[in-house]
């Protein structure tokens, strides 16, 4: 199991969906860390993630990206098997990680589902048969603020779930490390914006669950949420691990 960094829980609230990066590529420094934590990542979890210097090139003559992701970003495609059940839970928790650490290092993120060239990036990566491309994240250098179209569209967003909204239910009140998890999984990214995952406090143990399935990312917005519940816990003294229990996830 890889050992979780408190630079990542600091980045939690730091971290805020950019598209507009810089037309320069970042640091070399920066591009080792990002892969040296891929390495790790895909050890640990089976996936093939895989980064990509320039990804202007899955943006450039697609209509839905049209005016969305501008300047020179790289891209971080996220890949695994789909015969493996948990595939979409595992890009959202360890790609959120990714995130935090290139948030860390002072760079600007932004998940994206539909918003690029399938075609163009399977033709950029190592694709074997058996695997998907499930989505990727922008990375790259930005301005200190956002741009006014980035405001614009950060304000469509939905808003972050309350507490109350987010832990559904519980039989007493949590304790410490059960608040800091849940305020951080507060500030966690959807795909999906309809806050569709939800958690249980019952008899001194928490389970996550995908509260909605209508669409296919739901199960990605679980993951970044469980990334994050787990970085606030530790920071209440809770070091714990998530094993699969029914439809959803206990942490032990």
């Amino acid at each position: 199991m890889m050992k979780l960094k408190n630079s990542w829980f600091n980045a939690i609230e730091q971290r805020t969906s950019r598209r507009a990066f810089k037309n320069q590529s970042m640091e070399q420094q920066k591009i080792d860390r990002i892969e040296a934590l891929i390495q790790l990542l895909n050890d640990e979890s089976g996936l093939h993630i895989q980064f990509v210097h320039d990804g202007r090139r899955f943006l450039s003559g697609f209509k839905a990206s049209y005016g969305m992701i501008s300047g020179r970003p790289s891209m971080i495609t996220l890949v695994g098997n789909p015969s493996d059940p948990e595939l979409k839970r595992k890009i959202g928790y360890y790609g959120e990680f990714l995130v935090l650490e290139c948030v860390s290092l002072g760079l600007g993120t932004c998940w994206l589902s539909g918003t690029f060239d399938r075609q163009e990036c399977r033709k950029a990566i190592q694709l074997a048969e058996a695997e998907e491309l499930v989505c990727v994240i922008a990375v790259g250098l930005v301005p200190n603020n956002k741009t006014i179209k980035e405001n614009l569209i950060s304000q469509m967003g939905k808003s972050k779930p309350s507490f109350e909204e987010l832990l559904s239910e519980k039989d007493s009140t949590p304790p410490l490390w059960v608040a800091r998890g849940i305020e951080a999984a507060r500030f966690a990214p959807s795909a999906v914006n309809k806050k569709p995952t939800a958690y249980r406090f019952l008899k001194n143990e928490v389970f996550v669950y995908a509260a909605k399935k209508n669409r296919d990312n739901e199960e990605i917005d679980l993951g970044i949420s469980m990334a994050h519940f787990q970085l606030g816990a530790m920071q209440g003294l809770k070091d714990g691990i998530w094993i699969k229990k029914d439809q959803g996830y206990l942490f032990v």
